[in-house]
């Protein structure tokens, strides 16, 4: 059966149905607004980096970051994400489209030195889920060195020195002293005091009077109840013209067949010599080979078996190289051992 409508109503129709084509109302469970669309939150900081001004270690400091919405719909802030040294609350958790909130942020160090803090903003922002935000300052410490670590390096026989100071809050109320029994071989350290007489800081002082890392602890007394001593670790390395490969020589013992190694000994110094080569510990045994350039020998060491067992699973011993190399005559050399020794003889 055919329905005729009239001819004047067919434009309303058909205006009707485009109408409805170009406006459809998203069904729930369609999902957020694509990025960009007009009706969705927005998350906007004033900036991304925040200066938290004077900090003490060990005590809070605190700043407050303005978090804004400048979408369309409500802005809602699931977590702040804390960092090591830093954690932060706002309030409202929903923020009005327009409105803002207070986002407090409170660090507490027990470091001292240069700060750098990240903070971050999860909230239903489609085009920024996870917001950061960078805190950094400067810790002061309650009383340290002004140098974590020191390393003083030289040739044999010359001499290096730096000076560390004490800085901290509680400088002034300080009554410094230096403990000398943790020094390190061949060093010293002298005191810098100010006009006042008071303690400024230490000077360390290296001789290089023997081969090899030397490493100690500059240690003062405070005379504070909470802070008893103060430590900070230095080093001493004297560059000699002795050399060996490898410096740390060891053996597979799981191999079959003998355990040998070779030594190359070389020295920078004019008319170089090896005189010997002793084990002083372990099941090893050693001997100069010979030379093999106008400044290299080879030592060869090898693995005692009859001095194994069978349950060993490893060997540790010394070797001792004789020379005439003024720097280091008698350089000991450590020797290892890995593994269940296998004795059957190679093939």
């Amino acid at each position: 059966m055919t329905i005729r409508l009239p001819l004047a109503l067919l434009p309303v129709f058909a205006v009707s149905g485009l109408f409805g084509a170009c406006h459809r109302v998203p069904r729930r469970g369609d999902g957020s607004p694509p990025s960009g669309a007009a009706g969705a939150p927005r998350l906007k900081l004033g900036e991304g980096r925040y200066e938290l001004g004077p900090l003490v270690q060990d005590e809070s400091a605190h700043r407050s970051v303005t978090v804004s919405n400048t979408g369309a719909l409500p802005l809602e802030i699931s977590a702040i994400e804390a960092s090591r040294f830093c954690s932060g609350s706002i309030n409202p958790k929903t923020i009005a489209p327009g409105a803002s909130g207070q986002l407090e942020v409170t660090c507490r160090s027990d470091l001292h030195g240069p700060l750098r803090e990240f903070l971050l903003i999860h909230s239903n922002d489609p085009s920024a889920d996870k917001v950061p935000i960078e805190l950094v300052g400067n810790v002061t410490p309650h009383l340290a060195f002004d140098a974590q670590v020191v390393t003083l390096e030289m040739p044999f026989g010359e001499e290096r020195s730096q000076e560390v100071h004490v800085v901290g809050k509680l400088l002034d109320s300080a009554a410094v002293r230096l403990k000398e029994s943790a020094l390190a071989v061949d060093s010293s350290v002298d005191l810098l005091s100010s006009q006042s007489g008071s303690i400024q800081g230490f000077r360390i002082r290296c001789k290089g009077k023997k081969a090899g890392t030397h490493s100690g602890n500059l240690v003062i007394s405070t005379g504070l109840a909470q802070l008893k001593e103060i430590a900070m670790p230095y080093a001493c390395k004297v560059a000699g013209t002795l050399e060996v490969s490898p410096t740390n020589p060891y053996f597979n013992l799981k191999i079959s067949g003998p355990k040998v190694v070779s030594i190359e000994v070389r020295s920078t110094q004019p008319g170089f010599e090896v005189r010997g080569a002793r084990v002083t510990e372990g099941p090893f045994r050693a001997s100069v080979e010979g030379r093999i350039s106008d400044n290299a020998f080879r030592v060869q060491v090898k693995v005692l078996e009859d001095r194994l067992t069978d349950g060993n699973r490893g060997s540790l011993g010394k070797l001792v190289i004789l020379s005439n190399d003024r720097t280091e005559p008698e350089k000991e050399i450590p020797l290892f051992g890995f593994g269940k020794l296998n004795s059957v003889p190679a093939e």
